[in-house]
């Protein structure tokens, strides 16, 4: 029988097997343990179910890097509801495109964006629920994010679900309006199974409870970027999923010295960034205090979504030379294209990269080359794949293809292949 994994099957099943107090989510004071996190959104889901919300409803996440948005998302995976990526920096008139291409049914939100919402709301009167993360809301008929989190029934929901429930990520828009991206459960998680920097692949949910209970030492990320951003997202979901901790920056801009102290004091074991307006504050801040801070647990320096330089790579190494810095090159609609790992040991150039396993060219007339095919072409990979774009099926039809009988997500991204299996990013 294949298996099809669920989000919210298996943070159920984590829950179970994670010491009780072990850290779950860490902002500045603010520490949510796993018993918290998932007595929480327990009763968060509960409660979003009593308010009318169907499995499959759409719940938009409009906040900053905040315990909420973290505790909102998997109390949507825990429901069956869709959550939904809002940009905090939207004006008004984006804000209501996403809401009514994705059909939104409630929304999360901090009050920092209420007079947003209130330009809004009058075109949504069906959303069900609109829920403020933090203080009192001062949207008519809001109600406040905690009342939902501490009142009710803290018990697993105990309902079926399903490796088809889905969760939408919407692009940034910089090829035309925001689009959403829709994955189900289950090809969202397989997708995550081939990152490089897994050395375990579990089979089951069993081999995986297995590999949670056995592991005394998770790992803690932290995600420098926003977390509506799909790489902030998937890297934290990825560590709760095997009973690690996430940390998130106190202040609302990024800041290169705090995300070194909180690092230091919270014993990061990877940060994830987005290329070099991440790279660069971060390699000067070293540069400034050299020795500063204890980084000895750090591991890894992953950056998703932009290519950053070897100049700042290797001046990241200078101060820790025993990190490795991984380029994971991908999109919302095909992850896993390829990585470069940058270590003390060995170096790549600059959009140069191994593909992933699933990855190919495509040519202009069709001609697929695979793994040992050099040539050039669009950058594609076959499944898992997202379903596709939410309610758009001819930008579908032009992003994910079928040739040969296999289906592939062509992102738009020209690259060459090498005949020693290497590929360069054209453009």
């Amino acid at each position: 029988m294949d298996i099809k994994w669920n989000m919210g099957d298996l943070l159920d099943a984590v829950a179970r097997v994670v010491p009780p107090g072990r850290p779950a989510i860490i902002q500045g004071e603010r520490v949510v343990s796993w018993a918290d996190l998932d007595a929480r959104s327990n009763r968060l889901a509960r409660n979003m179910m009593a308010g009318g919300l169907l499995a499959g409803d759409r719940v938009a996440l409009l906040s900053r890097n905040a315990p909420e948005y973290l505790e909102g998302m998997v109390a949507c995976f825990k429901a069956r509801l869709v959550q939904v990526n809002i940009n905090y920096r939207y004006r008004p008139d984006e804000v209501a495109y996403v809401f009514r291409d994705c059909g939104v049914t409630a929304v999360v939100y901090q009050k920092e964006f209420e007079p947003v919402l209130m330009e809004v709301r009058a075109a949504f009167p069906d959303v069900k629920l609109w829920i403020c993360c933090d203080g009192e809301p001062g949207l008519q008929g809001a109600v406040r994010f905690d009342d939902l989190c501490v009142n009710g029934d803290p018990a697993p929901l105990g309902i079926e679900r399903s490796g088809d429930d889905a969760l939408l990520l919407y692009t940034g828009g910089t090829t035309g309006m925001p689009k959403g991206v829709q994955w189900t459960s289950h090809g969202y998680r397989e997708s995550q199974l081939e990152s490089p920097l897994l050395k375990i692949r579990p089979q089951n949910i069993e081999e995986h409870v297995a590999m949670v209970a056995a592991n005394g030492a998770p790992g803690r990320v932290l995600p420098a970027c926003p977390l509506m951003h799909g790489a902030g997202m998937a890297s934290s979901v990825a560590e709760l999923l095997v009973g690690g901790t996430v940390l998130l920056l106190p202040s609302p801009a990024f800041d290169a010295d705090e995300l070194w102290e909180v690092a230091a004091t919270c014993k990061a074991t990877r940060i994830l960034i987005v290329g070099d307006v991440f790279a660069r504050p971060m390699l000067a801040a070293l540069d400034k205090q050299p020795g500063r801070h204890d980084l000895s647990a750090l591991k890894v320096v992953s950056s998703a979504g932009l290519i950053w330089s070897e100049a700042n790579k290797q001046g990241l190494l200078r101060h820790l030379p025993g990190v490795v810095l991984a380029d994971i090159f991908g999109a919302s609609e095909a992850s896993g294209l390829g990585y470069a790992i940058t270590s003390r040991d060995q170096s790549m150039p600059t959009g140069e990269f191994i593909p992933g396993p699933k990855t190919v060219l495509i040519t202009e007339d069709d001609a697929v080359l695979g793994p040992g095919q050099p040539g050039e072409g669009m950058l594609a990979r076959s499944e898992p794949l997202p379903e596709g774009y939410f309610g758009d099926p001819k930008k579908t039809a032009q992003t994910f293809r079928t040739i040969g009988g296999v289906r592939y997500g062509i992102p738009g991204d020209l690259a060459r292949r090498d005949a020693d299996g290497r590929m360069f990013l054209i453009g």
